[in-house]
C-alpha cells in the first residue's frame, strides 16, 4: 500500500447522502467567502484610514486594528455557524486568548484556518504567506498590520521581539502553505529561530475536526464535505520551552525544535482529532 493510500485512512472518500443539504453548503461557504471579500475592502478602505487618524505611532495603529480584526473574526466565525457551514471546537476553552508573549503555530490544512485562530487570540500578530502581501484581496491587511514571510529574517525577528515584549502572541504556520489532506508539507524554521532568540515559548495547536474538502490545497470552489459541515476541533498541545535545547549550536537547536514540532502536530499523532 502506497503512503497516499495508507494516509487516505484518516480521510475516507464518502458519498453524498443529501444533496439539497451539500448544495446549501456550498451556497453558505461561497456566501460567506463574499461576505469576507467585502468586509476585508471595508476594512482596508474605512477602518484603517481612520484608525491611522486616531492612533499613533504606527505599532499602537498595529495594535488596535488587530485587536479589531480579532472582533470582527469572531463575528464571521459566528456568522458561518449560524449558517451551518463551520463549527469550532477548543479543548482549552479561553486558554489561547489568555496566552501573552508566547509564539502559536498551528498545522494548516484549510484556506479558513487563519481566521479561525485570529479568532482565538486576541492580539496576535500574524506571519503571514508572502502571496497574500501581493496582488490578493488581503493585502492591505497584511501589509498594514501583520508580517509577510519574504520579510528578511532579521526584520521579521525584531518586530516579532517588539510584539511579544508588548505580551502579543505571534501566529504562524510553520508549514508555509496549505497541506494536503493526506499529508503535511516540510516545517521551516522560523518558529524555532523566533522562540530561541527571545526565549519565548511555542505553543503548536493540532486543527483537526472534519474533513476539509473545499477549503484545501487544490479543491475546487464548488466542492465541501460530502457530508458534514467544517469542524475546526483546536488541541492545544503543551509548550515547547527554548531552554530544553539549552547549550546547543543555533542551527541545531532551530532544526530539532521544528522537529519536536513537526511530530507534535503530525496527523498520524493526531488521528483521533480528525473524523
Amino acid at each position: 500500500m502506497s503512503d497516499n493510500s495508507e494516509k487516505a485512512l484518516l480521510y475516507p472518500e464518502e458519498k453524498i447522502k443529501n444533496y439539497p443539504l451539500y448544495l446549501y453548503r456550498i451556497f453558505g461557504k461561497l456566501l460567506s467567502l463574499a461576505v469576507f471579500g467585502v468586509g476585508t475592502i471595508l476594512l482596508s478602505i474605512i477602518c484603517f484610514p481612520i484608525g491611522k487618524l486616531l492612533f499613533h505611532p504606527k505599532k499602537n495603529f498595529r495594535y488596535k486594528m488587530r485587536h479589531l480584526v480579532y472582533m470582527l473574526f469572531n463575528v464571521f466565525i459566528c456568522f458561518m455557524r449560524c449558517i451551518g457551514v463551520v463549527t469550532i471546537k477548543v479543548n482549552k476553552k479561553n486558554y489561547l486568548n489568555k496566552l501573552r508573549s508566547v509564539i502559536v503555530v498551528a498545522n494548516h490544512p484549510a484556506y479558513l484556518d487563519s481566521p479561525v485562530m485570529i479568532s482565538q487570540l486576541s492580539h496576535t500578530s500574524l506571519i503571514a504567506k508572502a502571496s497574500l502581501s501581493k496582488k490578493n484581496i488581503m493585502h492591505a491587511v497584511i501589509n498594514e498590520l501583520y508580517m509577510p514571510n519574504s520579510l528578511p529574517f532579521d526584520e521579521m525577528l525584531a518586530r516579532a521581539r517588539e510584539d511579544l515584549e508588548r505580551g502579543n502572541t505571534v501566529m504562524l504556520f510553520p508549514e508555509g502553505t496549505r497541506s494536503t489532506p493526506y499529508g503535511q508539507n516540510l516545517y521551516k524554521k522560523g518558529a524555532a529561530r523566533i522562540s530561541l532568540a527571545t526565549g519565548c515559548p511555542i505553543i503548536p495547536v493540532y486543527i483537526g475536526g472534519t474533513s476539509k474538502k473545499g477549503l484545501g490545497k487544490g479543491d475546487k470552489v464548488f466542492e465541501f464535505n460530502p457530508t458534514k459541515r467544517y469542524i475546526f476541533d483546536l488541541q492545544v498541545k503543551e509548550p515547547v520551552c527554548p531552554s530544553e535545547f539549552e547549550g546547543l549550536p543555533e542551527a541545531i537547536a532551530a532544526k530539532r525544535m521544528t522537529h519536536k514540532i513537526r511530530d507534535i502536530l503530525s496527523d498520524e499523532a493526531n488521528s483521533q482529532w480528525r473524523y
